[in-house]
């Protein structure tokens, strides 16, 4: 063979391979980057949250949940008694309590019995003990004595084997003139019982009464007929 044939068949046959050479390499760079845009697509997915259509409403709810509006205080009209300068109204009827425990054990049937003579209470209706203003007529009651423990009754004509924890002095008042005395009865005849049955005379809240709360009492009543003369 001619050596310049074979030269041109070297040269045309270097040149086929350079440029397959440089087609598949094209081809090699071109899926490369395909596959770049893939994964950047899959990380851009991965990263940026599926958001819908902008919906106020729903905004305005999730807002509501993470920043709930405090509560201002109520209008005047609202608050307990109309306005800062107006008195609040007392309760009516005012409950009046008394408790008489004893200092250890209990107290029997026989001992109430003797004690709520003494001291000059009735058993009367409902089955608890009662002192009236006038004792002839059992008309008009100033308070009533009931057992500590529900419902509060006591089994007259069986009381010798009768047993109390404790007894309850308890009394309704309004606002009416006769309501300091009533509360003075009460508290006399709570130390007359405290007397008689070596026991302690307890609170409302069931604390030793002292002079304070006595004299809250009778500011309580106080206040409460103020209150019935101004309406």
């Amino acid at each position: 063979m001619d050596a310049d044939i074979l030269r041109l068949l070297l040269i045309v046959a270097g040149g086929l391979f350079l440029v397959g050479f440089y087609s598949w390499e094209r081809r090699r760079a071109r899926s490369r980057l395909d596959e770049f845009r893939e994964d950047d697509e899959l990380i851009v997915d991965k990263l940026e949250p599926q958001l819908g259509p902008w919906d106020d409403a729903a905004d305005d709810m999730t807002a509501a949940k993470e920043f709930p509006e405090r509560p201002g205080p109520p209008p005047e009209s609202d608050r307990p008694g109309g306005s800062e300068h107006e008195p609040v109204r007392p309760e009516i009827p005012l409950i009046l309590l008394l408790h008489i425990t004893p200092r250890a054990g209990v107290f029997t049937g026989e001992a109430i019995v003797q004690a709520a003579e003494r001291c000059g209470l009735e058993p009367g209706e409902m089955g608890i003990f009662h002192r009236y203003f006038d004792t002839e007529s059992r008309e008009n009651t100033l308070f009533c004595v009931a057992n500590m423990v529900k419902p509060g009754i006591f089994p007259f004509g069986a009381m010798a084997g009768f047993e109390s924890p404790g007894l309850t002095l308890f009394s309704e008042v309004e606002g009416t003139p006769d309501d300091p005395a009533r509360l003075e009865a009460m508290l006399a005849t709570a130390r007359c019982l405290a007397t008689g049955l070596k026991a302690q005379i307890r609170d409302e809240t069931r604390d030793l009464l002292t002079p304070e709360a006595e004299e809250r009492m009778q500011d309580r009543v106080n206040e409460l007929m103020a209150w019935r003369l101004t309406e």
